[in-house]
């Protein structure tokens, strides 16, 4: 998030009682314009659909951010409109107490059915999808510790759910390792499994490599696209790379649709990121013939939600 954009988030969580106008049962909650659109989600549980707003929170190094994780006083309430103006985005929703909503996030954790959306992407100045530049991605310390402090709540559910489902010798696959961090967390947390990082980016295999020469990890210079013609079988595929900021909505469904291919009948597609997750999981799912588990998850002891959809391949 650059400078202009976290002063108007700041900004805005300052204003946000002014925004809210709530009148008996029923709320509005005004979006202002500018690039702020991507920061709306909404929350579906069963035929039941709630909105709710993202703000910026502290993470471990006292740096405000947007990340992943949802809090329930993020929620709204459940949604009767959203309606764009010149004003901006209006939102109606009913009003509901704290209790009500941390209530919402236990039952979207009990419910497999539960999804997070994030409807709107984040554009630059002339409306397109913003994406990083190829030259983020040059690997350097501060990157690298950006990343992965970023993503410390997802190597550590992954890890644990993996330790509950995967078989001894099972080879793990991370098409876009970025600084292996989370491959190489992963190796250390199964290490009966095979592990495999590879990225289109020879500065971060050369960093991956170079960071993690103890760990079991094979890192390898490929592009995501070319991995199921490289002849990449593996059991657990690890995709955190359709996100926001990293590509389009379309580059995104094509990856999927083309990784998907080198999981192995019976095997687990993992879906998440530090980013929205910009592709329709639960509609490709049901596309491709695949068993979508559940969509969503929290840290042990932790009142939060965030993206997190487990998938799998039916076997033949």
């Amino acid at each position: 998030m650059n400078r202009l954009d976290q002063t108007r988030e700041l900004a805005l969580a300052r204003s946000m009682p002014r925004h809210l106008n709530e009148n008996g049962g029923v709320g509005h909650y005004l979006e202002p314009p500018g690039n702020g659109l991507h920061h709306l989600f909404f929350l579906r549980l069963h035929d039941e659909v709630w909105v709710g707003r993202k703000r910026l929170q502290r993470d471990r190094q006292f740096r405000w951010q947007a990340g992943s994780v949802l809090e329930p006083c993020m929620l709204l309430g459940p949604h009767l409109h959203s309606l764009w103006g010149d004003e901006g985005l209006s939102i109606g929703y009913r009003t509901v107490s704290v209790e009500q909503k941390v209530q919402t996030f236990e039952r979207a954790l009990r419910q497999a059915d539960s999804e997070i959306l994030f409807p709107f992407p984040i554009v630059d100045a002339a409306g397109r999808e913003a994406v990083c530049p190829a030259e983020f991605w040059q690997c350097n310390e501060s990157l690298a510790e950006q990343l992965n402090t970023d993503e410390q709540h997802l190597r550590e559910h992954c890890a644990g759910l993996l330790q509950a489902i995967t078989k001894t010798g099972a080879l793990i696959y991370d098409p876009a390792c970025s600084t292996g961090e989370f491959i190489a967390h992963v190796a250390r947390a199964l290490p009966d499994c095979l592990c495999l990082g590879t990225d289109r980016s020879a500065s971060m295999i050369e960093h991956a490599r170079r960071a993690h020469e103890r760990t079991p990890v094979e890192f390898r210079l490929l592009d995501a696209s070319e991995a199921f013609d490289a002849g990449i079988h593996c059991d657990v595929l690890i995709l955190r790379f359709l996100n926001a900021e990293v590509l389009t909505r379309r580059e995104a469904r094509t990856a999927f649709e083309s990784l998907i291919r080198c999981v192995k009948p019976g095997g687990t597609i993992l879906v998440f990121g530090h980013t929205p997750v910009l592709i329709p999981v639960a509609w490709l799912a049901a596309t491709h013939h695949l068993q979508l588990e559940s969509s969503v998850a929290a840290r042990p002891g932790q009142v939060e939600l965030f993206q997190f959809y487990r998938l799998k391949v039916l076997s033949a």
